[in-house]
């Protein structure tokens, strides 16, 4: 598990970043749904991803109602250093266990659980 605290985020940012870069429309009503947390609980982590210029809230042109959600240069360069360390750590894990599938989603399930005890 990389360590998210060193790229000043907490797993629900990390989330929101990801979601984002992912989504063809990411509207906000669609992350708040698919991350199924409260309206504003969403709310304070996105409000610090845009303070912090990561992302920007865009009103859809269709309909003056709907937001949609874009990285920012920044948030695209920190989204890609975030996926980098997670490839390298993945195939770091798939060398250690010989390309074996499910003894790699085991050590990815320990490690998970290791991190939700801390």
């Amino acid at each position: 598990m990389i360590d998210l605290k060193k790229y000043n985020l907490n797993k629900t940012q990390h989330r929101i970043i990801y979601l984002v870069s992912e989504l063809n429309i990411a509207s906000i009503g669609k992350i708040q749904k698919l991350l199924n947390i409260s309206r504003q609980a969403f709310n304070v982590n996105l409000r610090e991803l845009v303070e912090r210029q990561l992302i920007n809230e865009v009103t859809s042109k269709k309909d003056k109602r709907i937001k949609t959600l874009e990285l920012t240069e920044k948030g695209i360069e920190l989204n890609n250093k975030v996926n980098a360390e997670q490839k390298k750590e993945i195939e770091a894990l798939f060398d250690r266990v010989n390309n074996d599938w499910e003894k790699a989603m085991i050590e990815l399930s320990k490690e998970y659980i290791n991190e939700l005890d801390k």
